[in-house]
């Protein structure tokens, strides 16, 4: 590509194994072997099928240790799915290769929004949205914003859906019969949410600047008033993974491919929101006098960062323990990880983690 577009040859070092990368120097994995042919801005199949092996080839480097956390650039969807990937974008896929349950933030200096339904279609927005799915993004949000931005009582308002907020109910009763119960039982729960407003007169009176954290019913609900402020140097995080995953705000700007007038500003912003988020997470959870655990309904665990459980052991049938774990430890997939993101014990059938909180479901 590099050739192609008659760009000067790169120093680079290709990585096969962690003792081969080099300080100063461009560091590349190689995905694929394949060689095809590309046309700047033309969108192709077998261009998916090599993002779609870039992106299979980070996990499993993390999980193996070699890297600890992620930054990608934009992939073209429909591509990719073409190509095998059977969810519609990064997030969903990063959501299931590390069982979690994540939250799509956009973000840049002075504002951050996420949305209730993230990628889904706007025909099935409507039966999306109940109080249930409301109210757990309003507690994730509130996490994550003190967990990875280092606010320490997040202001949160949440959106209506219908014109007008619905208007008293003239316009739609999800303000009324959905949303707002969802607001007031997580002001009982002592989290500082105001809602819901009407979309267009938020954003228009910039009411948005009073707020740390916006939450959307939909997509473009947010993106749109988002992208017009922070287009060129917005940041997509995603939230709730146990490791740090950032990207551009942009898609692929196919229109202008091979022109060399992209703005970077974006991409060069998410990378250091990395270490941004990495040093507030080592604080907020040394910090912190709360039990950060979680639990999904499965025989998995869902991955969890263990700050102050020190004491936490895996023990085997016979009680025995086997592994103590230490801080920043946390299990995923009946691995245990360390704060690096490093694999230090592979759980074997029968052994669980004890002196917690949680077990595995029998």
């Amino acid at each position: 590509y590099a050739n192609l577009l008659d760009f000067s040859p790169l120093n680079f070092n290709i990585v096969k194994k962690g003792t081969d990368i080099k300080e100063n120097q461009l560091n590349l994995r190689t995905c694929s072997k394949e060689k095809i042919e590309i046309t700047p801005g033309s969108p192709n199949v077998q261009a998916g099928k090599f993002a779609l092996d870039a992106l299979q080839l980070a996990i499993t480097d993390i999980k193996n240790g070699l890297i600890t956390d992620l930054l990608t650039c934009p992939i073209d969807k429909k591509t990719t799915t073409d190509a095998g990937l059977s969810f519609n974008g990064h997030t969903q896929f990063l959501a299931n290769e590390f069982e979690s349950d994540v939250q799509m933030i956009l973000m840049n200096e002075e504002l951050r929004v996420s949305m209730v339904t993230g990628h889904t279609s706007l025909n099935n927005v409507a039966n999306s949205i109940t109080k249930e799915s409301v109210l757990n993004h309003i507690r994730l949000i509130n996490e994550n914003l003190k967990a990875d931005f280092a606010i320490i009582k997040p202001k949160i308002a949440v959106l209506g859906i219908n014109p007008h907020g619905g208007d008293n109910g003239l316009m739609g009763r999800e303000e009324l019969d959905v949303i707002a119960p969802a607001v007031k039982e997580a002001q009982k729960e002592n989290i500082l949410v105001v809602g819901p407003y009407a979309p267009d007169g938020f954003f228009g009176s910039k009411n948005s600047t009073n707020f740390d954290g916006v939450i959307g019913m939909y997509h473009d609900q947010v993106l749109i008033p988002f992208k017009q402020l922070a287009f060129t140097d917005g940041i997509n995080y995603t939230a709730g993974l146990p490791i740090i995953r950032t990207s551009p705000d942009h898609g692929t700007a196919y229109d202008i491919a091979g022109k060399g007038i992209g703005d970077t500003t974006s991409f060069i912003n998410a990378l250091y929101l990395i270490n941004k988020v990495r040093r507030n997470r080592i604080n907020y959870y040394d910090n912190t006098k709360e039990t950060v655990i979680l639990l999904k309904q499965s025989n998995f665990y869902e991955p969890i960062h263990l700050y102050q459980q020190t004491e936490s052991i895996v023990v085997s049938k016979t009680s025995e323990t086997v592994y103590v774990l230490q801080r920043g430890d946390y299990i995923s997939n009946n691995n245990v990880f360390n704060i690096n993101n490093q694999p230090v014990y592979k759980l074997k059938q029968g052994e669980t983690r004890s002196n917690a909180t949680v077990f595995k479901k029998t």
